[in-house]
């Protein structure tokens, strides 16, 4: 801290900065500038405290060394030299000092007013006389306000008078042309006007950038505010990586200037070394390009992109002056747009004239308002003719500096080549509009051009517009039997041969899977769909080649036309798709129109879906079980679990309404587990009170869905332990369905399972792909004949059908169990044929846990196995 003028302590001296780029501002390049150092460093023959001030006034006493380069002096307690008396303005006067004199020796300048080139309240007095600005001589007397003065004190001769021309005339010829530059300089120097200096001071102190300076002993002699604030041990730190080589360096290079990269910490700075042969000092500009670096790292993907990356990120400089309304443009701005340094002049049509025509309104404005005070920064995206006749895009960005009226005097900024920025973007856009796979627009892109169509369709007397929901048939098991290559394949080749079948004015999408949406502008009649929908199953109906295979597969259209009754675009499409699922449901290679049902069941089934997963915290579902009966003894030998639910509004579902949504939703997965656990703990719980010989099994029907699971292995070990029910005693059936999506896991699940102990069964065979191969491939202990074919064993056919699959289990060393037997004919039939076990209503509808416990209680045989063997078989 230091003293202020009343004696109270005063804050350090601050200074103020701005930065330069890798290229030096025109204001430092001047070469008649080049020995005015505004630094604050001391030569190295000059006394240490040759220059000070004192100052007098109310309660005022003090003698302050002028050791620094700018000086600002007033009453304000940001100033570098405070005057605490009211006199004094706020910002009074400044201090600057002026190197490159004759003798190495430097002396100082005193302007009235702020850097901002305003003027003090009551003026600046030398020596009697009012002043704007003066070049400070030994004993001049400054009057700062009425009541404060000043005395400069120099303890050197008069530089312009005092000067011996016969030592500078005997001294060597490098001497005396050197002292002649300095003396030219000296003129040079008193020509300059104050903004010029006011300029070039404020140019290092006020920028951002961080600036310091070295003598040739390697010794800090300046640091600007932003030097001091980001590195605050640099002073004190010779060993610092900015001080690292930085005399050394000027030894190898020929160069005034040369720039190299800088790691401080987490952070690189670039370093660009401006040696000031004259002055004998170093100075370092220093930028931080840590982002600039990362950018560069996540963009080198090429050596191209990389090239391209950091030169992007070169920015080029500008500064308005608005008074003149003269641009200075850096020659990397100029650079930028495939210019030299003499293309380009000073004018703003410069810029301006160079504006695409669409973007100048936008410039225009958003300048007004970064002028005007309405935004903090002037920030935009333009593009700007190059000398090659093209456009690119850039990114400006410009902060104005205003005088104490708030008024804007000055205009600087940068400007960023951001084109290969907007081609990313633009690419981006694209691919995010497309299907990554067969290039059709996707999701997306759909409902955008479904919600045009849906507003179009407001207005009178518009055209009508259809939309089409596909699903391929059959393609999971194409794309699970030959693989996803192939099943991407023949995506492509779908995609390929739907787009043959529309007009030009239609899109069709991919909406993920196998799941494509087309959208038929401006149709007449439902016919014009249909004429569509027919057009696509005849060309799905073709066969695919895929590596030399022959593939067949199908599509269900579900079909929606617009109308009055659709209030958003969403509608339409739930719409078809619900048509495309009951078209599904109604075999292979159909087409479904949309009507009132299909809307009114699609708001069924949302809300039986919102009510189905409440369900089970309800307590909503119940087990029934119905007994599975040994042809052997008449003995009930296990039960089959099944579900049901009592709905409190709608009474008892059946399966089939909630089964196949709980398979589209997911919800079979914690609805399995539920049964699976209810089912194991009940049968042990029946195993214990009615013990018996042979241990009573449970039969547990599994979806593909739960069998998919990688755990499903352990939460049956799981669920076995918990209940204590012998793996034994649970019997898992699945269907065909399960073993043909997931064959080669399912093979490592059974296989698992059986080692275990766990029995395993197929269900319903026969009304699936019934192919022999799974049957003599995977372990299974029972295979259950379907109730459709039960039921029809007074035909011969259907008879011979059973007869067939009872000898197949047979010779494959599996029982047999039959469904929905319901008369003695049936059960005697089975017998007779040796299956070994049936269910159905002949022998009990399916009973609550109640029921089935009485029966068991009572030990009553389900049936005489005698009785079943007196009973003729039915022949032709």
């Amino acid at each position: 801290m230091q003293n202020n003028l009343n004696g109270q302590k005063q804050p350090q001296l601050k200074h103020h900065a701005t930065t330069e780029k890798s290229e030096v501002p025109p204001h430092l390049n001047d070469p008649g500038l080049e020995s005015l150092d505004f630094s604050g460093t001391l030569y190295p023959n000059t006394p240490a405290e040759n220059h000070y001030l004192t100052i007098e006034g109310p309660g005022i006493n003090q003698t302050i060394p002028l050791e620094a380069a700018t000086y600002s002096i007033g009453r304000h307690v940001g100033n570098a030299i405070v005057i605490n008396n009211n006199t004094v303005s706020g910002q009074h006067a400044i201090l600057l000092r002026l190197n490159g004199l004759p003798h190495e020796t430097y002396a100082f300048r005193i302007i009235d007013g702020n850097f901002q080139g305003s003027r003090s309240r009551n003026g600046l007095w030398i020596n009697g006389n009012r002043c704007h600005s003066h070049d400070l001589q030994d004993q001049d007397v400054i009057h700062i306000g009425p009541e404060v003065q000043a005395r400069y004190h120099c303890n050197l001769a008069s530089f312009s008078n005092d000067i011996d021309p016969t030592s500078f005339a005997l001294r060597p010829p490098e001497d005396r042309d050197r002292d002649a530059h300095r003396q030219l300089r000296r003129q040079e120097l008193q020509m300059l006007g104050d903004q010029a200096l006011i300029r070039l001071s404020s140019f290092i102190e006020l920028i951002p950038y961080p600036i310091f300076e070295i003598n040739l002993s390697g010794q800090i002699t300046y640091l600007n505010p932003a030097a001091i604030e980001q590195f605050p041990d640099l002073k004190h730190d010779r060993q610092h990586p900015l001080l690292q080589n930085l005399l050394s360096l000027e030894l190898q290079t020929p160069q005034k200037h040369l720039a190299r990269e800088v790691r401080v910490g987490e952070s690189i700075f670039e370093q660009v070394i401006h040696y000031l042969i004259e002055s004998n000092l170093v100075r370092s500009y220093l930028v931080d390009i840590t982002q600039r670096i990362q950018a560069e790292q996540r963009l080198s993907e090429s050596e191209d992109r990389y090239a391209a990356a950091a030169e992007g990120a070169n920015d080029g400089l500008w500064d308005w002056n608005l008074s003149t309304d003269r641009i200075y443009f850096s020659l990397r701005w100029k650079a930028m747009l495939g210019y030299d340094e003499a293309d380009i002049g000073d004018r703003p049509e410069e810029w301006f004239g160079r504006l695409h025509p669409d973007d100048e309104p936008t410039v225009r404005e958003q300048l007004a308002f970064h002028l005007s005070g309405a935004a903090k920064q002037f920030q935009t995206e333009f593009r700007l003719l190059t000398r090659l006749g093209e456009y690119r895009w850039f990114r400006c960005r410009g902060l104005a500096r205003r005088n104490e009226s708030g008024a804007p005097y000055r205009l600087s900024g940068s400007l960023t080549d951001i084109t290969d920025y907007y081609s990313v973007k633009q690419q981006l856009l694209e691919d995010s509009l497309r299907d990554a796979l067969t290039g059709l627009p996707n999701r997306h892109l759909f409902m955008m051009r479904l919600k045009q169509a849906f507003a179009r369709n407001q207005m009178p007397e518009s055209a009508r517009y259809g939309v089409l929901f596909l699903d391929l048939d059959r393609f999971k098991v194409v794309n699970d039997s030959l693989g996803h290559l192939l099943g991407d394949e023949m995506l492509l080749q779908v995609a390929a041969r739907l787009t043959t079948c529309l007009r030009d004015r239609d899109i069709v999408a991919r909406f993920g899977g196998d799941e494509f949406v087309i959208l038929l502008e401006s149709i007449e009649s439902v016919d014009d769909a249909l004429a569509i929908a027919e057009r696509i199953q005849q060309q799905m109906s073709t066969c695919f080649f895929l590596e030399q295979q022959e593939v067949f597969t199908g599509a269900s259209i579900g079909i929606a036309i617009s109308g009055p009754h659709y209030q958003n675009p969403e509608d339409i499409l739930r719409d078809a798709d619900a048509a495309m699922y009951r078209a599904k449901r109604s075999g292979i290679s159909r087409y479904e129109i949309v009507n009132g049902d299909i809307h009114t069941g699609s708001l069924a089934l949302l809300q039986m879906d919102s009510d189905l997963r409440r369900a089970i915290e309800r307590q909503e579902f119940f087990l029934v079980y119905q007994p599975i009966v040994s042809f052997a003894t008449g003995n009930i030998a296990g039960f089959e679990a099944l579900i049901r639910w009592q709905h409190p509004e709608r009474g008892l579902v059946p399966p089939s309404d909630f089964i196949p949504l709980a398979e589209d939703t997911g919800f079979i997965l914690p609805l399995g587990d539920w049964v699976l656990q209810q089912a194991c703990r009940q049968m042990r719980l029946w195993q214990i009170q009615y013990p018996s010989a042979i241990p009573l099994t449970i039969h547990v029907n599994v979806s593909s869905k739960q069998f998919a699971q990688p755990d499903f292995v352990g939460k049956i070990r799981d669920v076995l332990c918990a209940t204590e029910l012998a793996y034994g005693s649970l019997k898992l059936e699945i269907t065909e369905g399960v073993i043909m999506q997931h064959e080669a896991f399912v093979a490592q699940q059974l296989n698992t399972l059986k080692t275990l102990g766990v029995c395993l069964g197929i269900d319903d065979f026969g009304t699936g792909y019934s192919s022999l191969k799974y049957l003599n491939s995977f372990p299974l202990d029972t295979l259950k004949i379907d109730r459709s074919f039960v039921s029809q064993m007074e035909s011969n056919d259907s008879l011979e059908i059973v007869r067939t699959i009872v000898n197949l289990a047979h010779n494959l060393k599996m029982e047999v169990v039959a469904e929905g037997v319901e008369t003695l004919s049936q059960a005697a039939l089975l017998q007779k044929m040796g299956c070994e076990y049936a269910q159905g209503y002949f022998f009990a509808k399916p009973l609550d846990e109640a029921a089935a416990s009485n029966l068991l209680k009572s030990g009553v045989r389900a049936i005489a196995p005698d009785l079943l063997l007196e009973t003729p078989i039915v022949s032709g």
